[in-house]
């Protein structure tokens, strides 16, 4: 396993067999997002800079859309695809075009909530967040605060399921539980999707999109819904405030997030010209 630190790269950051990479996919939270949410200066800087050189960007993040595009307005104008709440929706990042999406029935999410005991749980749907009983996250949905609500409503569908579990590591065993597929962005966080809602599959409906195998991609992560693109990439690199075992199963590290771990991948990747 290779290594990246320090504020700068000596080094060229390739993909196995030393070519360079025609997509880089990366995860927001705890990955290129500095730990007050935002997004740095260099980050932005690197993500330009790689678009500039051809390079593809793909960002995938357990958000949902609506949030993911505020927090990323400094890299609009890339062509970047967004891919949101877990992989149930893909767009571009550029306009909001959607061009896939993947979500269960509001029947479908009722009967989880029921299953796991009626811990505290909220809902993503397209365009609003709401908030069961008990949550305690007041992530803002549109202009003003996310309804608390009783139960799911009939009517839109919805694209992610969260429920705090109560335990310090993610929920066990993750993947496939039925007709719905659980994942974890966090510590304590069990987040339940459609099947077909994963971040893997997402990314590979973009990568058939551009024309581009898995062998060219390089992707980053910190969390166990990054596992399966840490694993399908190309090189996998993940940053050094990752969960063991993502950590574990990368081909690479790189800096923490508080450290722009992923840009200083990039930047060496920019400055090596091929």
């Amino acid at each position: 396993m290779t290594s990246v630190t320090g504020t700068h790269l000596s080094g060229c950051p390739r993909l196995r067999g030393g070519s360079r990479p025609a997509v880089v996919v990366t995860d927001l939270d705890g990955t290129l997002l500095l730990s007050d949410g935002t997004l740095s200066e260099r980050s932005a800087v690197a993500l330009r800079a790689a678009a500039a050189q051809g390079t593809r960007v793909v960002f995938a993040t357990a958000r949902p859309a609506w949030s993911a595009r505020e927090l990323l307005r400094a890299v609009r104008g890339l062509g970047a695809f967004l891919v949101s709440s877990n992989g149930a929706v893909v767009s571009d990042l550029d306009g909001g075009g959607v061009r896939r999406i993947r979500a269960m029935t509001p029947a479908t999410v009722r009967a989880e909530i029921a299953a796991l005991g009626r811990r505290p749980w909220a809902v993503d749907r397209e365009h609003d967040r709401l908030l069961g009983p008990d949550w305690h996250d007041i992530l803002a949905s549109g202009p003003g605060t996310a309804p608390r609500i009783d139960d799911v409503p009939d009517g839109l569908p919805v694209l992610c399921l969260m429920v705090h579990t109560g335990t310090d590591g993610p929920p066990s065993p993750l993947g496939m539980r039925g007709a719905v597929r659980w994942t974890s962005s966090g510590p304590g966080l069990l987040e339940v999707s459609a099947p077909e809602a994963d971040k893997v599959s997402a990314v590979a409906s973009v990568l058939a999109t551009l024309g581009v195998g898995w062998d060219r991609v390089v992707a980053f992560g910190d969390a166990p819904n990054d596992t399966g693109l840490l694993a399908a990439a190309g090189l996998g690199v993940a940053v050094a405030n990752a969960s063991a075992d993502v950590r574990a199963a990368a081909d690479a590290l790189t800096a923490g997030n508080d450290d722009d771990g992923v840009a200083a991948w990039l930047e060496g990747m920019c400055l090596c010209h091929v």
